[in-house]
């Protein structure tokens, strides 16, 4: 008994002596930011994949400064480059109007980090040291918490909230202790239940899906990239209807784990036997970077081409396609028809809805509480936090050589899919 209680008094003095060091030594060895009276109002901002964007104003009343940039704050400036637009006495800037840049946050150091708008100016009294100035940010969006879950290689949780000494926009990053996993890439292999996708002579999409998905992920696993498929045609009745939206819906599991990508598995179909090859959806307003190297190395390592449909073709095997005006119009008649309560479909909305509920405002989510019972509900539909994702059409199942391809090189397209999006992972900075 003594020698516990022995132990538990040394715990309780190196406590004690730890909590000095800290109070007096770590604690104010942090310089303290001198702010400015002027704060920036951000009116968005928003994490897709695992970047961070930004959106605000302020009215400086020195305008006259040599540079301005965003800084995060730990006791030295880790600067960030912005762009800005002067309109009279206002200066607006934001981080990047491509959804999937901006500030990459999953290799950021643990720790506390403030955000601030920073300004220098030419020191006519010290060339050598020119005069630097802070503006505080206040958060006007509707998001006063944001909780970010980084790649499991790295294993952090980052909240993004104002609640600090400088009432400015911080970053909090600890590690993750999380008992609940979370995934690096969703996949969702298309179709399943009774709903067998495309039927072309002897196949059907999901003779392919499933398959292809499954090596995808093997793939993956053995880079330790963490992956959750949507859903395991082990675990699916073959009469059953799979549900889209709600809990664990298949457009909603990609946030639920927290991933940070989102690959959507399909085969393509057209009434031509002519028309062939792959075609990688997107999301529009992106780097697309990602979608080209899946493309690229769908096509270098296998019998696959690039697609000679040129509809909404942005690159060799790359397509955007958000509603038209037409498509809009269509849709609000066919709600019409059924009895549906409209949702509020934009062209900002993506016209494939694994791309675009997965991604949160950012790519036009739309499906609300407005038809809850009979369409379902995608809780994260105005998340400021989305999954970059892309579907994948892999071929055409009524194209006879395309077919061949999918029957033989099965292996070859998953590595090759997989290949890219490892890439992408290891080398993001």
């Amino acid at each position: 008994m003594k020698k516990i209680f022995g132990i538990l008094f040394v715990i309780i003095i190196l406590g004690c002596a730890g909590y000095f060091v800290y109070i007096n030594y770590i604690k104010d060895s942090i310089p303290k930011i001198k702010m400015e009276e002027e704060t920036a109002n951000i009116n968005e901002y928003y994490i897709y994949g695992n970047h961070f964007n930004i959106k605000g104003s302020i009215d400086i009343k020195d305008k006259n400064y040599e540079s301005i940039c965003l800084t995060l704050y730990n006791g030295v400036d880790k600067d960030i480059e912005i762009n800005n637009d002067t309109d009279g006495g206002n200066v607006s800037f934001y981080l990047s109007d491509i959804i999937n840049e901006g500030l990459y946050l999953d290799n950021l150091d643990i720790g506390t980090y403030y955000l601030f708008l920073k300004a220098t100016y030419e020191n006519n009294e010290d060339n050598e040291n020119p005069i630097v100035k802070y503006y505080g940010l206040k958060n006007d969006t509707k998001y006063s918490d944001t909780v970010y879950y980084t790649l499991s290689k790295y294993n952090n949780i980052i909240t993004i909230n104002s609640d600090n000494d400088y009432n400015t926009m911080a970053f909090n990053i600890k590690k993750n202790t999380s008992k609940n996993k979370n995934y690096d890439v969703t996949i969702d292999p298309g179709h399943g239940g009774m709903d067998s996708g495309g039927i072309s002579g002897d196949y059907k999409e999901t003779d392919f899906t499933m398959d292809i998905s499954k090596k995808i992920k093997y793939y993956l696993e053995k880079e330790n990239i963490t992956v959750m498929l949507t859903h395991d045609e082990v675990d699916i009745d073959k009469n059953s209807v799979m549900d889209e939206y709600n809990e664990h819906g298949r457009a909603v599991i990609s946030n639920e784990v927290k991933s940070k990508y989102t690959f959507s598995i399909h085969i393509n179909k057209n009434i031509s036997s002519k028309v062939g090859g792959i075609e990688i959806y997107t999301p529009s307003n992106i780097n697309y970077d990602l979608a080209k190297d899946i493309a690229d190395s769908i096509t270098s390592n296998s019998g696959l081409g690039y697609s000679s449909n040129r509809l909404y073709k942005m690159y060799n095997g790359v397509y955007t396609h958000n509603f038209t005006e037409n498509e809009i119009e269509t849709s609000m008649e066919g709600y019409e028809k059924k009895g549906y309560n409209a949702y509020n479909v934009t062209t900002n909305s993506n016209y494939l809805y694994m791309i675009r509920e997965t991604g949160g405002f950012m790519t036009g989510a739309y499906v609300d509480d407005s038809n809850p019972d009979k369409v379902g509900v995608n809780p994260y539909y105005d998340s400021n936090i989305g999954n970059e994702s892309y579907l994948l059409e892999l071929g055409y199942i009524s194209n006879k050589g395309d077919v061949n391809v999918l029957l033989e090189e099965q292996d070859a397209i998953a590595k090759a899919v997989a290949d890219a999006i490892i890439k992408e992972i290891n080398e993001k900075v």
